[in-house]
């Protein structure tokens, strides 16, 4: 019951895994690295304080965004949202 309250008052699923996925990246990137890349990139603009919100599940997530992110860590899409317990990662 916990768990549903939890995904009820949550705005997204990725939140969580972005932040570890910057976190693991080598160097880690911070957050000002990833609003960069997404504005570069992708023309994607977010506020440092947008970011933090949308890692600590209080700002919903377009699918354009989490594309981009996912492009961005190199990370796929359904480990993002949770569907994949495992990350494997493929340095190259």
């Amino acid at each position: 019951m916990d768990g549903y309250l939890i995904t009820i008052r949550s705005k997204n699923l990725s939140g969580p895994r972005i932040q570890t996925a910057r976190a693991i990246q080598t160097p880690k990137m911070t957050q000002d690295d990833l609003i960069a890349r997404l504005h570069v990139h992708y023309n994607i603009v977010l506020s440092k304080s947008t970011l933090s919100r949308l890692e600590n599940r209080e700002r919903y997530v377009t699918d354009l965004e989490l594309v981009a992110i996912s492009k961005i860590l190199k990370v796929p899409i359904d480990w993002l949202v949770g569907e994949t317990p495992d990350l494997n990662i493929h340095k190259g």
